[in-house]
């Protein structure tokens, strides 16, 4: 095979098993993909309208709405109106998300742990600028 699309499959299974892993573990906190994402990336964009997240996670809006609801409903995760848009609502994580955020930090430390094991600093810190230009190149939608 190629080493080109070697390095894709490669990638592809790496992201795959580190999600798996983690999964794994959050699922002890009684966490699914589905909701710690939303929480992870409310984390990282708290006050972020419904419809963004949703095309940030890459699910329907429906799909996302349920989760938001029922995070809603365990006080976790709150809506507040859009000052610049009456139509639609912002989201914010309430102080009881933080035990969870912090578990799944946790969590997430122990599936880099694993998956990096065995490589120095120096080459974590190679793959991490090489990673990021890759996401760069990829990063503009607008060309092909």
């Amino acid at each position: 095979m190629a080493e080109d699309t070697t390095i894709g499959l490669v990638l592809h299974d790496v992201a795959r098993m580190m999600r798996r892993d983690f999964d794994r573990r959050a699922r002890s906190l009684g966490l699914s993909r589905a909701r710690w994402q939303v929480l992870w990336h409310l984390a990282r964009h708290e006050g972020i309208h419904q419809a963004a997240l949703a095309e940030r996670l890459d699910v329907a809006p429906i799909s996302l709405a349920r989760q938001v609801d029922r995070l809603e409903q365990e006080g976790l995760v709150e809506r507040r109106a859009d000052p610049g848009d009456r139509r639609r609502c912002l989201l914010y994580l309430t102080e009881a998300a933080q035990p969870a955020l912090e578990a799944l930090r946790d969590k997430a430390a122990l599936t880099r742990q694993r998956a990096l094991a065995g490589l120095s600093r120096e080459d974590r810190a190679i793959l991490q600028r090489m990673l990021e230009t890759m996401r760069g190149n990829l990063s503009d939608h607008g060309k092909e």
